[in-house]
């Protein structure tokens, strides 16, 4: 693996070196602003397999201007009034945390505000999210690093030059290792604009972990995200594709998302350790299937084997096809029979004639 983090432990789960994909359920904003939804959610996430769940700590009047535009994927007149929709109390997300972790879930939050952080270092986090959004926000990223906590940062419309800038403002502020989140910031992501080619970029290029932040519009990218060596995937979670959630557009029902960790645990298997060696599985076809050299007609003892006293032939019993220029030569210590296989003791006696194997 190329990064100087290999693994980082967020809420007693590993992400990286030889671990499974560390798949983050993002509850969003498909909660709808209901914490008994949102607990659902987390329900929901652990059932379909997820590593984490991931919640957005959103504070309206501290998030956009009065008369700010709305992205191209969101119609509302008011983007504070929108968000507002979808503010959470202290108390509900630590509801949401203490749930996650009666779940085995670690909890992952995206702070919005310096002062989301201050709140969600009272509920109790185990890693920091850094939105897209938020990539060029140094204070913000400052902050969440300076928690001595894991720091992950999406990377959507974002240059190499500043994620890899993100990374050092987390690392230098005193964050427990680093992950970038490769992201395309459209909802849902255009077939054929996923790049899932810059997941080896980001890593090879920030020295950090790597993983996907998928808004397609399912989860086709996932084994290629593994291939390319994403360590992480984060993946928004609805209930039910009909209920009205905000983000159902890039999102995975429970079903979908364990679909999702099949096929990453699939793929990671697939793989393999990347060393060239004769598998377990393909061993008990070897012999059958390779060549051993075995003589064309009887042999005496004490006869010199020439190039046209061998043929190669499958199984490879006795002495392999690739040693036949050192059997070429020898002066047999035993008789061999038409058909028999050459042994290795057969290249015991050092006198050996002059032909040699074209």
């Amino acid at each position: 693996m190329w990064p100087e983090t290999t693994r980082l432990r967020i809420g007693g789960r590993l992400a990286g070196d030889d671990a499974p994909l560390f798949v983050i359920a993002e509850i969003g904003l498909n909660h709808d602003g209901s914490i008994d939804r949102a607990l659902a959610l987390v329900d929901a996430a652990a059932a379909a397999g997820a590593s984490a769940v991931k919640v957005q700590a959103l504070i309206a009047d501290e998030l956009v201007r009065p008369g700010a535009p709305a992205p191209m994927h969101v119609d509302a007149a008011s983007m504070v009034d929108f968000f507002r929709h979808f503010e959470l109390t202290e108390t509900d997300y630590a509801r949401l945390a203490e749930r996650a972790r009666e779940r085995g879930l670690a909890f992952i939050a995206t702070p919005f505000s310096e002062r989301a952080v201050d709140m969600l270092g009272r509920v109790g986090v185990d890693a920091w999210k850094i939105a897209s959004g938020d990539i060029t926000w140094e204070r913000l990223i400052q902050r969440c690093g300076a928690t001595h906590l894991p720091v992950i940062i999406s990377t959507g419309m974002a240059s190499l030059v500043e994620a890899q800038r993100a990374v050092q403002w987390a690392g230098r502020a005193g964050a427990a290792g680093t992950a970038l989140l490769h992201c395309v910031s459209a909802y849902p992501v255009p077939k054929g604009s996923e790049n899932l080619r810059a997941i080896a970029t980001l890593g090879l290029a920030c020295r950090s972990l790597v993983g996907l932040s998928d808004h397609a519009q399912d989860g086709f990218g996932v084994p290629l995200a593994v291939a390319m060596g994403a360590a992480l995937y984060e993946r928004h979670l609805v209930l039910d594709t009909n209920d009205g959630s905000i983000d159902a557009a890039v999102s995975s029902t429970p079903a979908e998302l364990a679909a999702i960790v099949r096929a990453a645990a699939r793929a990671t298997a697939a793989l393999g350790s990347g060393v060239k060696t004769c598998l377990p599985a393909e061993l008990g076809n070897r012999e059958a299937s390779r060549r051993g050299l075995y003589a064309r007609r009887r042999l005496a003892a004490g006869q010199i084997v020439t190039s046209d006293d061998v043929i190669a032939l499958r199984p490879a019993t006795g002495l392999p096809a690739d040693r036949q220029r050192e059997l070429v030569g020898q002066r047999l210590p035993r008789e061999v029979e038409a058909g028999a296989p050459f042994q290795a003791t057969d290249l015991a006696v050092a006198d050996r004639g002059t032909e040699h194997v074209a």
